[in-house]
C-alpha cells in the first residue's frame, strides 16, 4: 500500500469517526434534555404535594 493510499484510508477513517462522535454527542444531548425535563416534572409534583393544585 502506497502512503498516499494509506493517508486516503486513516482519513476516511478519521472522518467516519468524526461522524459516529457527533452522533454521539447529538444522543447525550438528546438524553441531558429528557433529563432535565423529567427533574423539572418531578420537582414540580413536588410543590404540587406541598402547596397543592395551583391551577384553576
Amino acid at each position: 500500500m502506497s502512503n498516499t493510499e494509506l493517508v486516503a484510508e486513516l482519513t476516511d477513517i478519521c472522518i467516519r469517526q468524526a461522524e459516529i462522535i457527533k452522533a454521539q454527542a447529538f444522543i447525550i444531548e438528546q438524553f441531558g434534555a429528557q433529563v432535565r425535563e423529567e427533574e423539572a416534572l418531578a420537582a414540580q409534583n413536588r410543590l404540587r404535594e406541598l402547596v397543592g393544585d395551583w391551577e384553576d
